[in-house]
Parts: structure tokens; sequence; C-alpha cells
């Protein structure tokens, strides 16, 4: 399974053509051509070419030197640069891949054909564990080079409806024996004003008859993140009859009986600063004492933090109508308004501690006859994350403030002037949430060659899989903070720095406050914490899964033609635990069993119509499964603004027919002109919809109503788009890579496909020529759809542009070095809902440069 796009050699067509040969029309080949040398940009290029040309199936790829020459922080952006993929950059980094116009939930990245166990550092409900591990987990010079398997194939793992990247490691034996190669750099965040070290090195030895070789690499990572931004934590509608809560009725002098719209329930100014560190290892060994047999061992472990402060200064969300003195609509939303001295305005802080480690064991042995192969492979994978502590207080103060809505830039001012011992101590809390993830597996094949008609092979296989994944939640229940003479003075740490909120047209005192030391709040918190923490059940749960699959596949081939048809079947037991809410802080336990499945037939072909044109025809069947976090009775609730997050019980497995088709033209050298026409009718598509729901207020000890996002199963979406793509080199050291996609959803209810950009493309004009290489990229994608919010309205991403470039000079055989600019424009990361007129985010990332020297011996 996934064998023929595992980096361990997998088992082969073992007899062949002498046209297929020539052509080198099978993955296998495809596969080997990770064993080739090669140095610069158009070499990486033509590598990736090769892997893409020589497929059975659709198929794009990233070579290794692609991974290190793009000017990226991570694999995830690397990819998003072929057509068809874009990724989404939060925190201003690449960590969410969309294949074909489809959720990246719904897509699956493998090392090595094999599942990677995945944590986050969160603990955010609104941000849970995929299926797929995180991208920046691999130093780039272990990657041999990184597959986009757009169709599937039976013996490709299912999970996936809009593709399945297999990241493929390097072996040792297909590098010289004590090749030694490294990188040192510096990156600098303007934001931030800070820069760390980066370094990684990889040495590969084998012995002279290059029957035995180990590679070993060390990775270390350190990257500063400070986000500012502007938040607006909802809407509410004025005038709404189905609201009877008092605190939200405003004086008909200001708002009038008749008027209809909406009004944000908070303005706020929020600073999130971050550091990011990576030490990871990595180690291959690689046996083949004969022709006959070979052993291939990966090991990877990877240890981070993702410690950070997130401050938030904001004016009263709710229970300030009375306090109203203006409100100004315009097209339905109340774009301005002013609220007394009698408003509260608050400061919140939270200090969140996080250490993520993940390792990887994977055991590959193959075997090869006389027009057989056999292959064997166990694993297991582990990952420890979640939250090691989150501190947080809460400081009030009062004298109102007015606010405008300015387009993507809200504004606030505050009507009271800066004053730290006017903000009173007003709440604390302290919560853990330790996360795990893990699976042991194995899986054998078996590839025999025949002889009948075109089919020239037969591949059949199996797979076992246990998967582990949970969570274990812990709250303490801390003293009232109000009337304690504590105030922001006594957490002081200064004020907000000089060019705070610079790009996002900040106005009056908005962007000027005293700020929390983290390190005097957590020293307080953990004064307080000790004999409240207890287990808090709806933070808690597992998931205990169980997957078997086999197959059986045939690949076929003709003077001019190739391809495989096959079907996979699997069968999924899920076994659910946690805690159901049944009032009054009260909770019981629940667990859930359930058990799916279903043969998944899949069909490639691939048409040579000329020596320089091949034309593509795919159809499958696909599965993906939810997310673990969404198929549990978890909870997640913010006692200040009375939202939360939980999970469902009842989820079903995302279905999908795909048909794909491709047209490429090779027209010369390392040049390419590509159309793909894609669609996905998927049934059962995940989306999360806002619903009210009583819940325990642990901070006001009673229960309140809070704005639920809860997932469900939506309905049928039909997803049918055309991906573009174009590469040449010009002469003279000149070339360009370009590629344009276009996706349109359709869904059976009023609410679009999750993450799907309607139209999205990437220019990348590069240099290389003698010692120096230089590349600029640009990456633009439109706005997309994310989740349902309060009110039932549609939360959306706007159009998001990026602008990276490199330069490069190779100063001799063995030393390198580059210049790297990312977010060159500094482009505003921007959240609204429904439409721009009601902004929610606005952050700025800041640009990164990175300098680095690079070296092989």
């Amino acid at each position: 399974m996934a064998q023929d796009a595992a980096a361990a050699t997998p088992p082969a067509k073992t007899t062949k053509k002498a046209d297929q040969a020539a052509t080198g029309a099978n993955t296998q080949d495809a596969a080997d051509l990770q064993g080739i040398t090669v140095t610069g940009i158009r070499a990486s290029l033509q590598k990736s070419l090769d892997l893409k040309r020589n497929s059975d199936s659709i198929v794009d790829a990233i070579s290794a030197e692609d991974v290190g020459k793009f000017p990226d922080t991570n694999v995830a952006e690397s990819l998003s640069h072929l057509p068809g993929l874009s990724v989404d950059r939060n925190f201003g980094e690449g960590d969410k891949v969309s294949i074909l116009g489809t959720d990246p939930a719904l897509n699956r990245l493998m090392l090595n054909g094999q599942t990677v166990a995945s944590t986050n550092w969160t603990s955010d409900p609104n941000n849970p564990d995929s299926r797929s591990f995180n991208y920046s987990l691999l130093a780039s010079e272990i990657i041999g080079n990184a597959q986009v398997y757009k169709t599937p194939q039976a013996n490709i793992d299912e999970g996936s409806i809009g593709g399945t990247v297999i990241v493929n490691t390097r072996r040792p034996l297909d590098l010289p024996a004590n090749t030694l190669t490294g990188s040192v750099s510096y990156g600098y965040n303007d934001n931030a004003d800070k820069g760390k070290p980066n370094a990684s090195v990889l040495y590969s030895w084998k012995n002279k008859d290059s029957t035995f070789g180990v590679i070993g690499s060390l990775m270390h990572s350190d990257r500063i993140i400070d986000r500012q931004g502007t938040e607006i934590f909802g809407y509410q509608r004025v005038n709404d009859p189905t609201d009877t809560n008092p605190d939200h009725q405003f004086n008909p002098n200001v708002v009038s009986p008749n008027q209809q719209g909406v009004y944000p329930t908070a303005v706020n100014t929020a600073w999130f600063q971050q550091r990011r560190t990576r030490d990871g290892v990595s180690t291959g060994l690689q046996w083949k004492p004969n022709e006959a047999f070979e052993l291939n061992f990966t090991g990877l472990y990877v240890t981070e933090k993702f410690n950070n402060f997130n401050q938030s200064h904001y004016g009263e969300w709710s229970g300030s109508a009375a306090n109203a003195t203006a409100l100004g609509f315009n097209n339905g939303v109340a774009t301005s308004g002013s609220y007394n001295a009698n408003t509260s305005t608050y400061l919140d802080g939270y200090e969140r501690d996080s250490t993520v480690n993940t390792g990887v064991a994977q055991l590959r042995a193959d075997w090869f006859g006389d027009g057989w192969t056999a292959s064997s492979q166990v694993g297991y994978t582990g990952s420890t994350g979640g939250s090691d502590g989150i501190y947080n207080m809460q400081f009030q103060g009062f004298g109102g403030f007015n606010y405008n809505l300015d387009g993507q830039h809200p504004q606030i001012n505050y009507n009271a002037g800066d004053n730290p011992s006017a903000m009173l101590a007003h709440g604390a809390g302290y919560s853990y949430a330790p996360s795990y993830d893990r699976e042991r597996y194995f899986q054998a094949d078996f590839a025999h060659d025949v002889a009948w008609g075109p089919l020239n092979q037969i591949e059949v296989g199996i797979k076992a899989t246990n998967h582990l994944d949970g969570q274990d939640g812990y709250q303490g229940a801390l003293p009232s903070q109000d009337g304690n003479g504590l105030s922001l003075a006594n957490f002081a740490n200064g004020g907000t720095p000089s060019g705070f909120l610079n790009g996002l047209n900040s106005a009056g005192n908005m962007g000027d406050w005293t700020t929390i030391d983290p390190g005097l709040m957590k020293a307080y918190i953990q004064s307080l914490k000790n004999g409240t923490v207890s287990l808090d059940p709806k933070a808690t749960y597992s998931v205990a899964e169980q997957n078997r699959a086999f197959y059986i596949q045939g690949d076929f081939a003709g003077d001019d033609y190739r391809g495989n048809l096959g079907v996979r079947y699997f069968r999924t037991r899920d076994t659910v635990n946690g805690y159901q809410f049944v009032g009054n802080n009260q909770y019981d336990p629940v667990n859930k069993r359930s058990t799916y499945h279903d043969w998944l037939p899949s069909f490639n072909i691939a048409y040579d119509a000329t020596d320089s044109v091949t034309l593509r025809f795919a159809a499958a069947k696909t599965i993906a499964r939810p997310r673990y976090q969404q198929m549990t009775p978890y909870v997640a609730l913010d006692d200040r603004t009375l939202t939360g997050s939980r999970g469902n019980t009842d989820l079903s497995p995302y279905k999908s027919t795909n048909y794909d088709a491709s047209a490429e033209w090779y027209f010369s050298e390392n040049s390419v002109v590509a159309a793909e026409f894609f669609f996905r009718r998927i049934s059962g598509y995940i989306l999360n919809t806002n619903v009210a729901e009583t819940h325990y207020n642990l901070t006001n000890q009673r229960d309140d109503l809070y704005q639920m996002q809860v997932p469900i199963n939506a309905g049928v979406a039909k997803v049918k788009g055309l991906a573009l793509s174009y590469q040449q080199n010009f002469g003279y050291g000149f070339g360009m890579l370009a590629n344009y996609t276009y996706s349109d959803a359709d869904t059976s209810n009023d609410f679009p496909l999750p993450y799907n950009s309607k139209n999205s493309f990437n220019l990348s004009p590069f240099y290389e020529k003698g010692p120096l290489s230089a590349r600029v990229t640009y990456s633009w994608r439109s706005s997309y759809f994310t989740s349902i919010a309060q009110l039932q309205s549609q939360q959306i991403t706007g159009i998001f542009r990026e602008l990276d470039a490199s330069i490069g000079y190779q100063i001799n055989d063995h030393i390198r070095v580059s210049l790297d600019g990312t977010n060159l424009l500094n482009e505003t990361y921007f959240v609204y809902d429904n439409t721009p007129a009601e902004p929610l985010n606005a952050y700025k990332n800041g640009r990164t440069y990175t300098v680095t020297l690079g070296f092989k011996l």
C-alpha cells in the first residue's frame, strides 16, 4: 500500500516492454529518480518535471533542490507553488494546504508513504489536530522529493479527497560516501525587530561495496513571530425579537425601534508574540547485500517549543447597550458608535507554554525475485503536545470609548487615557491540556508480472493500523480577583512598542497602552493554583481507531499508453470516550462505538498522443475521515464572550466521486504547458455551524447560554475546476514558472465549501547563470470561506497576496550564500463576516529576511 509512492524501493514492475523502459512510464521510475544528483534551479525543476511526466497518475512534485531553493519557510509553502495547491498563512507561515479546492482536512501528508503522528500547540478548538503531520518537522536536507498524487491509486492509503502528499526521505546508498551538507542561517522579523539563528546538517556514509549505508541529520530552527492586529469578537443584531437579554437593549433615542442591522460586540487590538524553536534528529539505515533483498530503517525525532503570549485590549463586549450614546448605521451595519464613561474596557493576557514531541520509527524489507517483488513494513509513530500550562489574567477599567469601522481596519479610541493603576484585576485562570497521538502499523505487499494482454502486473496488499488520539484537560478554580487591591500597575511591562499596529490604520490611542509582564503574571497565578487544579471533563476525550484494508491493482501498458485499475477495501472501527454536560457543572461519561466500511475503485490511464504530448484520465471513489477532535464530545468555552466550540460524536466520513483529466505538452527541454480538469462530488462534507447551547460558566459559577461552533455533516458539495501550468527556460539563464487554478464549488445549503478559493495563481520568474541565481515568487488567492460564525454568518478570509524573493551566489564547489525575503508586501491577513463591511480580524505578521551560508563537502 502506497508502495510506489514510498521512498524505499517499492515493489517494481519486474518486466517491462522496451517502449516502457524508454519512456520510464511507471511510478517506480519516478521514485528511482530521487537518486539523481542535481544542482541548481533548472536541474531541480527538470527532476520534478520527470517525476510528473513518468507517472501513471496525475502527479506534481518538488525535488529537494526545490525545497532548498524556493524562498519558503517550510515544505507546505513550497508545495503551494504547484498548480491546484494553495496555502493558509494565519501566523505568517504556511500550515494548511488545500488541493484542488478542497478543505486541508481532506488531504493527507505522509512520510515515505506512512502516517506521522501529530499534535498541535494551541489547545485551540478552532484549530484542531488534523490527520496530517506538521510540514515544518522536516529539514530540507533529508527530503528527496515530495509528490502530490491528485488522483488515487488502490495501492495508496485511503483518506484523501483532494490529494495525497508523500514526502520521501533520502537514502544513503543513493548518495556519495561521506556526503556532508548543511546550512547555517540568521532570520530577522521586522515586526519583532529581532532575529534568531538556524542550522541543519546531514552526513551520509556507505561502504565500498555500496551494500550498507547510514545517513543522519540534525536540525535547529528558531523563529520569532510577532503578530499585531485588530479583532472584532462578532456581531449582534439590534432590535432582535429573539434576544430578550436586557443588557442588549438600546435606548430608543440611540437606536430607533425600527432600525435593522448588526453592531460589533467589541473592537480589540491584539498582540501575539511567540518564539518557535525546533530541534530534530533523523537517521536512516540501508542494507542491500544483493539484488534480491533490501532493508531500510527510517527514524525521526523532533521536539518543538511554541511558548507564546497574547494580549487583547478592547471595549466592553456585552451588557453595554444601555451605555451607548450613539450608533451610526450604514447599509445595515453600525459602522460607528460611542459609549459613555460607565462602559468597561479590558486588557487580557494569556501566557501559553507548549512543547510538542514527535517520533517516527519505520522498518521496511523488500524482496526481488524473477518476475515478482514483495515488501513488508512495520512502524510506530507517536506525538505528545497540547498545552503545558495556560495562565491568564483580566484587568478592568472604565471610561468608555468610541469606534469606527474603517474597511479592513476597525478603530477604537478610549475616552480615558492609559492609566495602569485604574485597570483593576478582574479575573484569573489556569488550565493545561496535554494531548497525545500515536499509531502502530503493519503492511505487506506483493507484485507479480503477468502477460494477460495489456495487463503486465498484478499487485495485492494488506494494511492494519491501530491509532489512538486524545487529550486530558485540567482546570484550576482560582479565587475571584475583584477587590483584591491589585491593578495592572503591579504587573506592568512598559508600553506597546513604537510602530505598533503599523499598516493597520490605527487611530487615536488604540495602539498606546500599558502591557502585562508575562513573568509576573505567571508567578502570581502559580501562587494561586496550588490545590485548585482538577480534571476538566469537557476538555477530556480519547479516540481509538482501528483500520484494516486490502487492495488489488492491475498495471497495464501498450505501445503508447499505460495505467492502473484497482480496488481498495477498508473497514474502520472507532471507539470514542469523553464526557457530556448534563447541567450545573455535572458531566456524564460518553462511550460511543461506530464501524463503517466501503469499496474504493480507482482507474488511471496515460496516453502518449505524440512524443511530446501526454493525455491522462482518472476516476475514483474516495473517502476522508473527520478530524479526531471533531468526533468527540470535547467542549471549549470562553466565559468572557459566551462563545465556544465542541465536537460531534455522530459525524460520518466524507465520501467523494472524483474525475480528473489532463493534457501535458512537453514542448522543449525543462518546459511544459499543462491543463488539468477536475470534478469532485463530495457527500457528507463537514461544516462548522453556530448553535446556541447552555453550558456551565466556571468564571461566573452558573449556567449560561453560549454561541457554539459545532461540526455537522452538511450535505453535498460539487467542486469543478481547471488548473493550468507553464514552465520554460528562455535562455541566457532566465526562466519562468506560472500556474493558475479555477475552482468553483456548489453546495446543497447556503454556505460555500470551506477553504475553496475560486481563483489563485503563482508567478515565479528565475535567473541562473554561472554562480549567480535569483528567484521571485508572487502568489495570489481569492477570498475563501472557513466556517459559520455567530448569527449564521459566513466567516471569510479575504484576498491574500504573497511576494517572496531569493538571491544566491555559489562561491565555490562547496559554499553558497543566499539572502531570502518572505512576505515582502507585509500583507494583511484579513477575515470578515459575510461582507468586508463587517470586518473580524486583520493581522500583520511582518517581513522576514534570512541570510544563509550553505555548504556541501
